[in-house]
C-alpha cells in the first residue's frame, strides 16, 4: 500500500509539472519532502538527511556545471566560438547543405564544452542566420541546429558528472572506460542518424543547392573586418575532453585548463579580467541547472530512505528490465515520456523514476546510465519545454511543437540504437 501511495505522489507532481503549474526546480524538492513525510520520517531526518544533506549531495556535479559554463563564457568573450563558426561557413562553399553540414559539425564540437542557455543563444545567433540566409527553411534550420547540439552534448563532461553522482559510478575515481566507449558509440549513432536526416532533407528540397548566398557573404565580409583568432585556439573545446577522458583529470581542473588555454592564446594581456568575468557569468549561466541539482539531491536522499526502498523494490522488480529485449523496448518505445518534463526526463520528474530504479537495483548502474543517455537524446532535441527549444523556435520564427514533430521519429531511432548498444555492453 505504501508503495502505491508513493507512486501517486510521483504521479501528482508529474501532472503538476506537465501542466506547468509548478516548475521542476520547486516540484522536485517538494516531492522529496512529501515522500519523507509520507513514510513517517521524523523532522530531524527530513531537515538533516533529506534537505540539508541532499542539497549538497550532488555538489561535484554543479561545480562541474559552473566550471563548464565558465569555459563557455571564455570561448564567447574571446570570440573563439564565433571564429570557428565563421571559418566553417567560409570554407563550406556556395552550396547551402554543405555549409549547413559544416556548421552542424562545428556546433556539435562546441557543445562538448559549452553549457547553458547563454551558449545556445550565442552559437544559435551566429549559425541560424547563416543557414536561413542560404534558403534553408526556418523549421529545418532549427532542427539542424538542435540535432547538432545534441550530438556534441553526448560528450558534455559536466553532464557526465551528474550521471556518475546519481548512479554512484566511481564518482571519486577517473572516468570508467566503459562510459567513454558507450558515449563514443552513442555519438556515432546520433551523427549517422543526423547525417541521414540532412541527406533526406536535401533530396526532398533539391532547390536548396541553387539558392544565392549573398546574405552569407555579406555577413562573413562584415565579420572578416574583426581581428582573427589564432587557429590553435580552435582546439580549446577539446582540451577538457582530452584531459578528462585521456588523462583521468577531474572535471574542474580540466575545464579550468581549457579556459586558461583559450584565454592565453587570444587575450593574454587581459587574462585575469577575462577569466574573472567568465567566472561570474558562468555562475549565472549554470545557476538554473545547479538549483535543479540541489532538488535532485534531496529527492535522491528521500528515495534511498530504508522505508521507501523497501516499499518500492517489489513494484520495480515486477518490470523485467534485465532482459535485453525488454530493456530496449521499455526505454525506447517510452522515450517520448521524456518530453514535457515527463516520467523519463532526468531533468524533471524522471529523476524520481531513475532514482527508484537505482535504489531498487532494477538494472546494473552502467545499463541504467546507457538508458538515461539514450533517452536524453530524445529530450535534448524534441522537448518543447527545453529553454533551448523555446529560444531556437522563437529565433527561427516557428512554433516549438513543429520542431518536435519534425525530429521525434529520428531521435527515437537514435534512442533505440543507443539502447541496443547499451544492452550489448552492459546486460
Amino acid at each position: 500500500m505504501l508503495g502505491i501511495l508513493l507512486l501517486l505522489i510521483f504521479a501528482l507532481f508529474a501532472a503538476l509539472m506537465f501542466a506547468r503549474v509548478i516548475p521542476a526546480i520547486i516540484a522536485v524538492p517538494a516531492m522529496a519532502v512529501a515522500v519523507a513525510i509520507l513514510v513517517g520520517a521524523p523532522p530531524s531526518v527530513i531537515l538533516n538527511d533529506v534537505i540539508a544533506a541532499g542539497a549538497v549531495k550532488l555538489a561535484p556535479a554543479y561545480v562541474a556545471v559552473f566550471a563548464g559554463a565558465m569555459l563557455g563564457r571564455v570561448m564567447i568573450q574571446t570570440r573563439i566560438a564565433e571564429e570557428i563558426i565563421k571559418r566553417a561557413a567560409e570554407y563550406g562553399g556556395d552550396r547551402p547543405m554543405i555549409v549547413a553540414a559544416a556548421l552542424m559539425i562545428v556546433t556539435a564540437i562546441l557543445f562538448t564544452s559549452l553549457t547553458g542557455l547563454g551558449a545556445i543563444i550565442m552559437v544559435g545567433s551566429l549559425v541560424l542566420p547563416i543557414m536561413m540566409s542560404l534558403g534553408i527553411p526556418r523549421r529545418l534550420a532549427a532542427v539542424f541546429f538542435l540535432m547538432a547540439f545534441a550530438t556534441g552534448f553526448v560528450f558534455n563532461i559536466a553532464l557526465w558528472r551528474l550521471y556518475r553522482e546519481l548512479l554512484q559510478i566511481a564518482p571519486d575515481a577517473p572516468l570508467p572506460p566503459e562510459v567513454a566507449r558507450f558515449a563514443f558509440g552513442l555519438c556515432l549513432i546520433t551523427a549517422v542518424a543526423v547525417a541521414i536526416y540532412v541527406f533526406i532533407a536535401a533530396q526532398r528540397a533539391p532547390e536548396l543547392r541553387l539558392w544565392a548566398v549573398a546574405a552569407k557573404e555579406e555577413l562573413l565580409a562584415r565579420e572578416a573586418r574583426k581581428k582573427r583568432v589564432p587557429l590553435i585556439a580552435f582546439l580549446t573545446p577539446f582540451v577538457p575532453l582530452v584531459l578528462y577522458v585521456g588523462f583521468g583529470w577531474r572535471e574542474l581542473p580540466a575545464f579550468l585548463a581549457g579556459a586558461l588555454f583559450g584565454v592565453l592564446l587570444t587575450e593574454p594581456r587581459v587574462a585575469v579580467r577575462t577569466l574573472s568575468a567568465a567566472a561570474v557569468r558562468g555562475v549565472e549561466d549554470g545557476a538554473p541547472a545547479a538549483i535543479l541539482m540541489i532538488g535532485i539531491g534531496m529527492l535522491l536522499n528521500a528515495l534511498t530512505l530504508p522505508v521507501v526502498r523497501e516499499a518500492l523494490t517489489p513494484l520495480v522488480a515486477t518490470v523485467p528490465l534485465r532482459s535485453p529485449v525488454a530493456y530496449v523496448l521499455f526505454f525506447g518505445l517510452l522515450s517520448p515520456l521524456a518530453l514535457y518534463r515527463g516520467p523519463l526526463n532526468p531533468f524533471g520528474v524522471g529523476i524520481g523514476v531513475y532514482s527508484i530504479m537505482f535504489a531498487a537495483g532494477a538494472l546494473p548502474p552502467l545499463a541504467l546510465l546507457a538508458a538515461i543517455m539514450s533517452v536524453v537524446q530524445v529530450q535534448n532535441v524534441c522537448d518543447p519545454t527545453n529553454t533551448q527549444n523555446v529560444w531556437v523556435a522563437n529565433y527561427a520564427g516557428v512554433r516549438v511543437e513543429e520542431i518536435t514533430r519534425a525530429s521525434l521519429a529520428t531521435m527515437m531511432l537514435v534512442c533505440l540504437c543507443g539502447l541496443v548498444l547499451g544492452a550489448l555492453m552492459f546486460l
